[in-house]
């Protein structure tokens, strides 16, 4: 395997360790969070700050940190991130009540930023690596994204079953160490032109009042919302329902994980041949309908089953997939028709826009839904709430598709900034 192609591997699989780690905590941190003196909405809070860093962190280092630090950003933040999810597994050994809530949310939230110096370089250094593959490399961070997911919560069922709490993270954090260090001996170090002055914040902002930019996000955060809603949820759901230990229920959650995965490989390639927006449209309308599927399991015995939840897990990965994959292009696409200009700039405002609409919906999924509803109401309710909500992201879309075309295919943009297949 020649170095450039060996390089991409283990820049895929650093980026996979990432989802492993803030996956695998979510059928047994809950429940440790509630003998630990923790509330549902503090629990939520905890899951919460790895989103929150990401939110900050990302929009921030893109704006300040020099492009010839990218590969220093890219080594760092991994180790960074591993040490925090390490120090968070040995908290099983510290206080109770509102210490502990502040020591776990202050690793998570360092564990964050870990994930924010890497993510804000990991695109640019992969592409450098491997010029040839720099329109595949979206789509292969999604699948490796995709693959964390499945391998982080059967993975961490196996491991606490085996050591304990502490375990998952200590294993999880070495084994991203590794990888770390591996991509340091691995990857070159190509030269990066340090004369080009990167977009402010307040550049970015402005975009921001855009209205089909802001109807893209929302549906963006709503979709990512639900990583949170079913982390925070699902595992103390399964338990008291269905009596499932901490050490089966990772493996309930392969449902969500493997159709999250494959969809987003799939829609990667369909985003690529123009039917990004049709993804985004059948995609964000399904995502309730699937979710409806685990309120009605709560409402009639006859569907009061694993399997149901097993499948309505499956049937929400494919749409949050869906809903989230072509993302990236359609906030490409509007900031150029609201004269963005350079479409480098362009696909810096997208990424921006899309960790900011990550972090929001990182925000609003475990602690507002997963957290004060869950606290409140029960799990079915906290599903029909969450049903109500991703119906406003349907709306959004309807405007999109009434006004911009949103089914028309659409393709990515060419070096004269415009789209290779022009559009309403």
């Amino acid at each position: 395997m020649k170095r450039s192609t060996l390089s991409v591997v283990i820049g895929l699989i650093q980026y996979g360790t990432f989802s492993i780690e803030t996956s695998l905590m979510a059928p047994f941190f809950p429940t440790k969070g509630y003998e630990k003196g923790l509330s549902k909405l503090v629990v939520g809070l905890v899951s919460a700050a790895f989103p929150l860093a990401n939110m900050i962190g990302v929009p921030v280092l893109l704006t300040f940190v020099r492009p010839t630090d990218i590969y220093f950003m890219f080594f760092a933040g991994p180790i960074v991130s591993a040490i925090s999810f390490m120090c968070f597994g040995l908290l099983q050994y510290g206080p109770n009540g509102i210490s502990f809530g502040i020591m776990a949310f202050s690793c998570m939230f360092t564990a964050g930023l870990g994930a924010a110096i890497n993510f804000s370089s990991l695109y640019v250094v992969l592409t450098l690596a491997k010029k040839e593959w720099e329109k595949q490399i979206g789509p292969l961070l999604e699948a490796a994204f995709g693959t964390g997911v499945v391998i982080g919560p059967p993975l961490g069922s196996l491991l606490y079953g085996v050591g304990g709490y502490t375990l998952p993270f200590v294993a999880s954090g070495v084994f991203q160490l590794i990888i770390a260090l591996s991509a340091k001996c691995i990857i070159e170090e190509k030269p990066v032109k340090d004369d080009e002055k990167a977009p402010t914040v307040m550049f970015y902002l402005k975009f921001l009042s855009k209205p089909f930019i802001i109807y893209v996000m929302i549906c963006i955060m709503l979709s990512s919302s639900m990583f949170g809603v079913i982390d925070t949820t699902m595992g103390p759901h399964l338990s008291e329902t269905f009596g499932l230990t901490e050490e089966v229920i990772g493996f309930v959650f392969l449902g969500f994980g493997i159709t999250y995965a494959l969809a987003g490989v799939l829609f990667g390639i369909l985003v690529d041949k123009g039917q990004g927006g049709r993804v985004f449209v059948v995609c964000s309308f399904l995502l309730p309908m699937s979710l409806l599927l685990l309120y009605l399991s709560t409402v009639y015995n006859e569907l009061n089953l694993i399997s149901v939840n097993v499948i309505g897990l499956g049937l929400i990965g494919i749409n949050v997939a869906g809903a989230f994959v072509p993302g990236y292009i359609l906030l490409e696409k509007f900031s150029l028709q609201y004269e963005m200009g350079d479409l480098n700039a362009a696909k810096m405002f997208a990424g921006f826009a899309i960790c900011l609409s990550y972090g929001f919906g990182g925000l609003f999924g475990p602690i507002v839904i997963g957290g004060y509803t869950f606290q409140e109401i029960g799990f079915s309710n906290t599903m029909l709430t969450q049903i109500f909500s991703l119906l406003i992201g349907c709306i959004c879309v309807l405007i999109m598709i009434i006004y911009k075309g949103l089914l028309n295919p659409f393709y990515h943009y060419n070096e004269e900034n415009e789209p290779l297949n022009k559009t309403s």
